[in-house]
């Protein structure tokens, strides 16, 4: 089936994000010809539109701390379409907990943090990378950032 999925670089590693990107593509066998991805790039986040993104986290105990952590910060953000191209996206990355995560996935290869530690010190996870865990959130995340594709 073919899908679509919001991704995007988070800013503590912007300054590396179309190399991730490439790396994506490459771990996705993304010359296959029934694939695309388009690509903006945010350089300055506005709280509502990070608040709308998180939205599903309002009213947990990191929604603040995190959200604030982008306010006023780049970003690199990827809209992927192709056959099944969530769950590639999935395996790609890795778990959101980047100690989890495999060292052949984004965030095993370029995060060394854990979602443990950054909750006890009451900061975001650095991750690398978000990318959309369904076809639901899929849709929802495209919308919040669909006006940075059409500038």
């Amino acid at each position: 089936m073919i899908e679509q999925s919001l991704v995007f670089i988070k800013p503590d590693h912007f300054n590396i994000a179309y190399f991730i990107l490439s790396e994506l593509d490459e771990f996705l066998e993304f010359n296959d010809g029934d694939s695309r991805k388009i690509t903006a790039i945010v350089n300055s986040v506005k709280i509502e539109d990070i608040q709308s993104h998180y939205l599903y986290h309002k009213g947990k105990s990191f929604f603040d701390y995190m959200t604030q952590s982008y306010i006023n910060r780049p970003i690199v953000l990827a809209i992927y379409e192709g056959e099944n191209i969530i769950q590639r996206l999935v395996d790609a990355t890795g778990p959101t907990d980047p100690s989890k995560a495999s060292k052949n996935t984004i965030r095993g290869k370029y995060s060394s943090d854990s979602l443990e530690l950054a909750i006890s010190q009451q900061r975001p996870v650095i991750n690398v990378i978000h990318r959309s865990e369904s076809f639901q959130e899929a849709l929802r995340e495209i919308k919040v950032w669909q006006k940075y594709f059409n500038q």
